[in-house]
């Protein structure tokens, strides 16, 4: 689990490491020459921000993304001393922690999970497909799980499944538009209680979560650039099915 992580922990590395300055930007410009080869995404220059962004345009929409690891130094003494607390004490602690023999450490154990309630989430991915389209219909997808939602709320239009959630429009034709798109909902399944956000600006993927459901994400999709083309790929689909189906 913690190898799938390499890379967007590389990508996340300029704005938390500590070090060799010179050994930082060599492993973060290998992560990134990797990513902009099998994804086409590419670093770009955001005024006013030092946050690393990467975009490129994927079938004729313009798409910014951006991946960031929290308090990960913070949240990663926590987990040494709950892991070593659950292994002295055993019983319930060791449970809690992740600490027993079979589990495979205290990232995503019930503790760690409380954790992340009080200094946020490990992991997040922002993608932002720019459709051009003032007249665009609000829909919104994602779970009962997924910690991020909607203020403005829509009605429930049909249900994906457990790992998306469902989506919420108003707009009819818009859903089953989605719905008519097996290749889309087959990606959108493979998701984990993400927050898709579709207005009069853009189609917007917010996910933030555990390490542990990032990797079930990696692996369910083959591979982090996998990955990330599919996401790519489904927001595309779900702006084409605007066009489409209202």
């Amino acid at each position: 689990m913690w190898r799938t992580l390499k890379l967007i922990g590389l990508v996340a590395a300029a704005s938390f490491a500590t070090g060799c300055a010179s050994m930082q930007q060599e492993a973060l410009g290998d992560a990134m020459l990797q990513i902009e080869k099998e994804t086409g995404l590419a670093e770009i220059n955001i005024p006013d921000t030092e946050k690393l962004y990467l975009g490129k345009t994927h079938r004729g929409y313009d798409i910014l993304f951006h991946g960031e690891a929290g308090n990960v130094w913070g949240r990663y003494a926590a987990r040494l001393a709950m892991f070593e607390v659950g292994r002295e004490v055993g019983g319930v602690m060791a449970f809690l922690t992740g600490s027993q023999e079979w589990d495979s450490g205290p990232a995503g154990s019930v503790l760690d999970r409380l954790l992340a309630r009080v200094i946020g989430q490990p992991l997040s991915i922002t993608m932002i497909l720019k459709h051009n389209r003032s007249d665009m219909p609000r829909l919104d997808i994602y779970s009962i799980s997924t910690p991020v939602k909607p203020d403005d709320r829509q009605p429930k239009a049909f249900g994906i499944g457990l790992g998306p959630g469902s989506v919420y429009t108003s707009n009819a034709a818009f859903a089953h538009a989605i719905e008519d798109n097996t290749g889309l909902t087959a990606r959108l399944k493979k998701m984990r209680n993400p927050y898709i956000r579709v207005d009069e600006i853009a189609v917007t993927l917010l996910w933030t979560g555990q390490e542990k459901d990032f990797s079930y994400m990696i692996n369910d999709h083959d591979g982090y650039m996998n990955m990330l083309n599919a996401f790519m790929d489904s927001l595309a689909d779900i702006a084409d099915a605007a066009v489409n189906g209202s």
